[in-house]
């Protein structure tokens, strides 16, 4: 298995490179500031998952990366994203409360 000797921190910067892509759209930003009219948005890097199983075969032996977004200490959203073991994108999901 090549997760032994993974470097999380590159995970990491990898997400937040997919997540500024989401972040460029015009909908996802008026979306946010409707929920976060003060502008102090923080991306806070949650956790990292790999997974062995799941129901959906898809996310088999990936990684599953997960952010939580706030604003004023207030989690108003949250960004999900999947990579397999080469760190390739299977799939994301961006949800705004």
């Amino acid at each position: 298995m090549k997760i032994l000797n993974r470097n999380i921190e590159k995970l990491f910067v990898i997400s937040s490179e997919y997540i500024n892509n989401v972040l460029k759209d015009e909908d996802v930003l008026n979306d946010l500031k409707e929920s976060c009219q003060e502008g102090d948005l923080k991306l806070i890097n949650k956790s990292i998952v790999y997974v062995l199983y799941e129901k959906n075969e898809l996310y088999i032996n990936s990684f599953k990366i997960e952010i939580d977004i706030e604003c004023k200490e207030k989690k108003i959203g949250f960004y999900i994203l999947y990579l397999d073991e080469d760190e390739n994108f299977i799939d994301e999901f961006f949800v705004i409360k």
